[in-house]
């Protein structure tokens, strides 16, 4: 058995920012994940303000680094929202949206964490987790002082909590996603596109990168909607010329997505739970990297303090997650609720929303200001 202070399962955004955090003060970590890096990973890579913030915090890198660097594929500086088809808005925004593939961005990630000491087992899949710190994979065994979930939402770690498995499944948004070539669509937008109407809880979504765009929808299963319909319309709409064929012929890529389910309490016996693993995703648009690399470093740094002084980390990772993630995603699933989930919204609401509050909400996106009734955030990175 392979011995490590923390095991680490999942070398995702979360996993490899809590790597990094205790790699560099000298700890050692060991992370593993089923998946060879870099290695594709269908998403649509925004980055906000906030986890540009905390990118510069963790590696002091610039927005303009991570572009010279070929980590943001794209910058956009403004949106566009629509109903059912129909443009409702287009604004510029204070500050740009930067667009990254994600087998580019979680290598970069990746790799800065080994850069600081942390080792890294690939092609390990996790299939059993104690509360003690005992982490097996098909192929071997391994045992950490602590350990992290750090391993999507379909956590394996997780399991060791003993959840009841309805809650979590009642609050899990379905989402298909695919990536579309240039050439396949009539046009490419400059800017990320909001779609709503196509879904009665949920919305579709259009981000354009350097080789054409990402589009998806994601929904509760609160009805007998059919997604795969749904889909097909939303390429309609889009013009996506004969979406049932081009659904055939190019892989969809279906997965969960947390709305709605964040953990106050991610911490039992000697494992924490960081990003989707724990549920934190924005439960408005489902804005996952950013919560993956907070939660990444909450924990790292709530276990090398605790290392380092002999106590258990639960305390200090759980109130961290209560101040400053948990008012996040009450606010921004009300708030969901509110433009996306009620049978009587209209378009005419929603663009009047936006039009005299797109600002604001702007600013609860990237996080200059809370989804906690708007008020000025300070994070404390």
């Amino acid at each position: 058995m392979q011995h490590a202070d923390v095991i680490i399962a999942g070398a995702g955004p979360a996993g490899s920012t809590a790597a990094l955090a205790l790699a560099r003060r000298g700890f050692s970590v060991l992370l593993l994940d089923k998946a060879s890096f870099p290695r594709p990973k269908l998403c649509g890579g925004l980055l906000t303000w906030k986890s540009v913030r905390l990118l510069e915090r963790l590696h002091g890198c610039t927005a303009d680094g991570l572009v010279r660097d070929g980590v943001v594929d794209t910058v956009a500086g403004g949106f566009a929202l629509h109903y059912n088809g129909r443009p409702l808005i287009r604004d510029r925004l204070a500050y740009p949206f930067h667009l990254v593939r994600r087998s580019r961005f979680d290598a970069f990630l990746l790799d800065r964490a080994q850069q600081a000491g942390a080792q890294v087992r690939h092609d390990h899949e996790i299939i059993r987790c104690s509360p003690e710190g005992t982490v097996r994979t098909k192929r071997d065994d391994f045992r950490g002082r602590y350990v992290i979930g750090a391993d999507g939402v379909n956590s394996v770690v997780r399991k060791c909590f003993g959840l009841p498995r309805e809650r979590w499944q009642r609050n899990l948004a379905a989402a298909i996603e695919i990536t579309v070539p240039r050439e396949a669509v009539p046009r490419i937008p400059d800017v990320p596109e909001l779609h709503a109407g196509f879904l009665p809880t949920g919305y579709g979504w259009v981000f354009p990168n350097n080789d054409g765009m990402v589009l998806g929808i994601c929904g509760l299963r609160r009805r007998s909607e059919n997604f795969r319909d749904a889909f097909k319309n939303f390429l309609h709409h889009l013009g996506v010329a004969d979406g049932e064929g081009f659904i055939r012929n190019h892989p969809l890529d279906g997965h969960p997505i947390p709305y709605g389910n964040a953990l106050d309490n991610p911490a039992h016996g000697n494992v924490l739970l960081a990003g989707d693993a724990g549920g934190y995703a924005d439960p408005l648009l489902g804005e996952g990297i950013f919560y993956a690399l907070l939660t990444g470093f909450y924990a790292g740094e709530a276990l090398a303090d605790a290392l380092e002084k002999g106590v258990h980390p639960a305390q200090a990772y759980s109130e961290r997650i209560r101040r400053n993630v948990m008012p996040e995603m009450r606010g921004a699933n009300r708030l969901r609720w509110l433009l996306f989930g009620l049978d009587m919204i209209n378009p005419e609401n929603l663009g009047r929303y936006f039009r005299v509050r797109g600002d604001a909400l702007a600013d609860m996106v990237h996080g200059v200001r809370s989804y906690d009734w708007g008020r000025k955030k300070q994070w404390d990175f």
